[in-house]
């Protein structure tokens, strides 16, 4: 029994790996795309394309082509390269968009492989969970496309791995975490627990990484500006960010007041009130002491792992849109969640639980929405169809943005147990304004 709580999820992802992989490889494609469809997932042609694309990059470069501006000519759709100048360093590796079955195969298996790393679940409800994220929408999708998210995944899983250890063991971590933000920028978040080493150690720590990422900035700040991408999707798709909630209700008030000054009032003051709220819901949970206590006790890899993977999606969240498979970082928050969920104290367990409820069902979101919406477009009640469609967005991006608030509860508990902001707060409160004003008198 201890065995299928252990590797129950690694297990059921990988009996799906393997069995659509036997469909590819046998000739049931239309099988396979039928599968993907109702998944949520548009089928291409043919899979792993995404790692195709960045074998693609390495292929190009060593042929001497400038492989940042728009196209591509090695890649089969011709993407240009977006990300971080860094990869372009490594083209020397002899791999070509021909090995793209073997490598994509590889990273899919490593990741299948890592989520026995993940702590185990303790009751069936949480083993229950924890299948239904990783069979997900979010996940199938990262592993038949082999995003680089997989890999980045895998590198941050790694480092966190590596925190848990000794002094020597968390500075490798925190190294490896390092490479991963030089890679694609976003897991700079991860080094929030850099934060919790000793003063001296931390600032060593941010002298070195500021150095490095200076260094890296000065070498290729042209590659870089001309490499990130400043495009905008859909507000109503797989992409998830704070702005897919206040921009489109902002863009109807400007269209139905036929006023760009509106849409922008509009945005800014919804975006405001999302985080008044956000901070309100914050502030309410962090007044109470028996969630403090309760994340204070969590087994040392479930916390490492919640406040890493709350870092990375709350920071994604509220940088830009990112495309459904950078939810596989999710699957770093559940296990913390869940354990929170054991608690005895009932409103710390319903919110746990109900929050672990959320992200499952938001990594199932795109699936959950394109049947919703074939289920609609069957009937002849269109007023009605358009409502409920509205209802389910609106619905979600709530959903995000409870899930990302009790994410920012964890980041805001974990920085007020370090000791920086320990001796911060010690020092503002013989320094502060109000000591000034006590020794005045």
């Amino acid at each position: 029994m201890r065995a299928i709580y252990r590797f129950g999820s690694a297990g059921s992802a990988l009996l799906v790996f393997l069995g659509m992989s036997s469909l590819y490889r046998y000739g049931s494609t239309d099988l396979y795309d039928n599968i993907l469809a109702a998944y949520g997932i548009v089928p291409f042609r043919f899979p792993l394309l995404d790692i195709s694309a960045w074998l693609a990059v390495w292929e190009c470069t060593r042929q001497g082509v400038d492989v940042t501006f728009l196209v591509n000519p090695c890649d089969v759709l011709q993407r240009g390269y977006a990300s971080s100048p860094l990869l372009l360093a490594a083209a020397g590796i002899p791999l070509n968009v021909t090995d793209r079955t073997v490598v994509g195969w590889t990273l899919d298996l490593l990741f299948i492989l890592s989520l026995s790393l993940l702590p185990s679940p303790k009751w069936g409800r949480e083993l229950a969970l924890m299948v239904m994220a990783t069979l997900s929408t979010m996940v199938v999708f990262a592993l038949e496309r082999t995003n680089p998210d997989v890999l980045l995944y895998m590198i941050v899983l790694t480092a966190s791995l590596l925190a848990e250890g000794r002094l020597a063991a968390r500075l490798i971590g925190y190294g490896i975490a390092l490479l991963a933000a030089l890679l694609k920028y976003y897991p700079i978040t991860v080094l929030i627990i850099v934060f919790r080493e000793r003063i001296t150690v931390l600032l060593v720590s941010l002298i070195v990484g500021a150095g490095v990422f200076g260094t890296f900035w000065l070498e290729y700040h042209a590659e870089i500006a001309r490499g990130i991408s400043s495009s905008q999707g859909s507000y109503n798709s797989d992409l998830f960010a704070a702005q897919n909630l206040p921009l489109p209700l902002a863009h109807v008030a400007g269209t139905i007041t036929r006023s760009p000054l509106v849409a922008q009032i509009t945005a800014i003051g919804l975006f405001a009130a999302l985080l008044i709220a956000v901070v309100f819901i914050c502030r309410r949970l962090l007044d109470k002491r028996e969630l403090r206590v309760v994340l204070a006790t969590l087994p040392r890899r479930e916390r490492l792992l919640l406040v890493i993977g709350s870092a990375v999606i709350a920071g994604c969240f509220f940088a830009g849109q990112n495309v459904g498979y950078r939810g596989v970082y999710l699957l770093m928050v559940m296990p913390g969640l869940l354990a929170m969920a054991r608690s005895q104290v009932r409103e710390v367990r319903v919110v746990a639980l109900g929050t672990s409820v959320t992200i499952v069902l938001l990594m199932w979101g795109e699936c959950l929405r394109l049947a919703l919406y074939h289920v609609l477009d069957q009937t002849d009640l269109t007023f009605l169809a358009i409502g409920f469609k509205i209802l389910f967005w609106l619905l979600r991006e709530l959903c995000w943005w409870w899930s990302v608030s009790l994410m920012l509860v964890v980041l805001a508990d974990f920085l007020f147990g370090t000791p920086i902001v320990r001796r911060g707060i010690v020092f503002l409160q013989r320094h502060g304004p109000r000591a000034l004003v006590r020794s005045a008198y």
